[in-house]
């Protein structure tokens, strides 16, 4: 009897098209929010039929992926990333030592991101990359803080996108974006008397021109030193706060006493 071959169906177009789509929404071509091309534009991309591409589509709302907006087409879901990140949140919010292992992490990993980067960057990385250091120098002349936290936040997640690979770009844009939230921004309203904005300023053009060089060793220390700088810089920051609600304190006690002189 001749052995019997296995079945093999062939992938359906509509699979063939989630696929795609799939990718371009977890790579970051179609961001979180944004709005994808209407029916007729992918399929005339994509060279099929529209019920085809409608297919996909519903198939990637059903997995939540996707938004249906009635009338106005279909948007990229932020729903998969905000239970992704819920999940973080509640172990944070019950770990005590958890702001030092989120630097721990961190450093490691924006290390590993800033050596790819180095090694793999094109000059339109480089050049986004540029785009966000500039601003973060504009936004500190400029005096606005907020500015200078998304700068920056950018700046980090452009470096993360050079390095050419999906996780660390969805990594980057997800968890590492809400501990920066959580840790990093503090330090662009820090009350210290040194300012710390000119260091980070030196740190990033020397972290943009490592890249530049393809240099991702120097490129890796240079990230790492960073975020070292920053752990530290926020330590002494609560510590000058402890010491001044203390000295606030005494001088209120002070008050109260002299009064009923």
């Amino acid at each position: 009897m001749a052995n019997q071959q296995p079945l093999i169906k062939p992938q359906k177009l509509s699979e063939q098209i989630l696929a795609v789509l799939e990718e371009r929404i977890v790579s970051g071509e179609y961001p979180v929010g944004s709005k994808l091309p209407p029916e007729r534009k992918l399929a005339e991309a994509f060279g099929v039929s529209r019920p085809s591409v409608r297919s996909a589509l519903k198939m990637l709302v059903a997995r939540d992926m996707l938004e249906a907006r009635q009338g106005d087409g279909y948007y990229v879901s932020a729903k998969p990333q905000q239970d992704f990140l819920l999940g973080w949140q509640s172990l944070l919010g019950n770990h005590p030592a958890w702001e030092t292992d989120v630097f721990d992490f961190s450093r490691s990993m924006e290390g590993c991101m800033a050596a790819l980067a180095a090694e793999r960057r094109t000059d339109a990385d480089l050049k986004r990359i540029g785009f966000w250091l500039q601003k973060f120098e504009q936004a500190y002349q400029s005096g606005s803080r907020e500015q200078q936290a998304e700068a920056d936040v950018s700046f980090h997640q452009a470096i993360a996108e050079a390095a050419h690979n999906i996780l660390f770009a969805q990594l980057s844009g997800g968890l590492l974006n809400l501990l920066y939230r959580q840790t990093r921004s503090y330090i662009m309203h820090t009350e210290q008397i040194e300012d710390p904005r000119p260091t980070l300023i030196k740190h990033h053009r020397a972290l943009f021109e490592a890249i530049e060089r393809k240099q991702p060793r120097e490129a890796a220390q240079i990230a790492e030193g960073h975020l070292s700088y920053v752990a530290e810089s926020l330590r002494q920051d609560r510590e000058y706060q402890s010491r001044s609600e203390h000295a606030d304190t005494l001088a209120q006690h002070d008050l109260q006493r002299t009064g009923d002189w």
